[in-house]
């Protein structure tokens, strides 16, 4: 009786790390995910005049936010986010396959100074914009990634779902696990086991559905689940 207590106890005091550590690793996937659209870019076949125009500024306009930026202080890294952000604003508003990449990249400045109201604006705005592109998914991904920094669990959830829910998203399991994990975290066991339930259903031998199948097990060690 003695060791089921202990390891209630330690299932439970383990709760805050786990969610503490994981939640680093959804946040810091935006940036590798941003990086990745940029460098690969948006597939098309053709390519207006105005089109070709307004990537080409917008590549220059990456070019020179990074280029040789390691060495920067954080004073000068700002004053080129902010010259990127000028720079990017008649670039927003346009539409199609221009519009989308500068707003997710203005939603990664946004991201980088924290301004995680505004970095949400630009990743649902990046969502409309996108309509059936991959990149929709995504932008829905990051706008739950913001949700959570502002504590708006309610709104995380319902993006990474819209985020799971399409089809052939490449971090379907990333987006359910996360669901999942905020759902522990607000107490709402059943929740969270239904979704890891869910995860692991799949079979998938990932990472992110073998966690799910540790926090099962957790949480029946616990006693919060059956």
């Amino acid at each position: 009786m003695a060791g089921k207590i202990s390891e209630k106890r330690s299932a439970s005091e383990s709760l805050d790390g786990f969610l503490t550590n994981y939640r680093v690793a959804v946040v810091s996937v935006v940036t590798v995910f941003v990086v990745a659209i940029l460098v690969y870019g948006i597939v098309i076949t053709v390519l207006t005049k105005s089109a070709e125009k307004g990537l080409s500024e917008i590549d220059m306009i990456t070019y020179t936010l990074t280029n040789k930026s390691s060495d920067l202080s954080e004073t000068d890294l700002d004053a080129r986010r902010k010259i990127a952000m000028e720079n990017l604003a008649p670039l927003v508003k346009k539409g199609g396959i221009v519009g989308v990449r500068a707003t997710m990249l203005a939603a990664e400045l946004s991201f980088q100074k924290k301004d995680y109201i505004q970095a949400r604006t630009y990743w649902l705005e990046a969502a409309k914009s996108g309509r059936k592109s991959y990149t929709v998914p995504l932008a829905y991904f990051n706008a739950a990634v913001c949700s959570e920094e502002l504590n708006d669990t309610d709104s995380a959830i319902s993006y990474y779902q819209k985020a799971a829910d399409t089809p052939d998203f490449f971090e379907t399991e990333h987006a359910l696990f996360s669901i999942g994990r905020i759902k522990e975290g607000k107490q709402d066991f059943k929740g969270a086991a239904e979704v890891y339930k869910k995860l692991n259903d799949k079979g998938s031998s990932g990472s992110w559905a073998q966690l799910a199948k540790s926090r099962l097990l957790v949480l029946k060690i616990a006693g919060s689940i059956e």
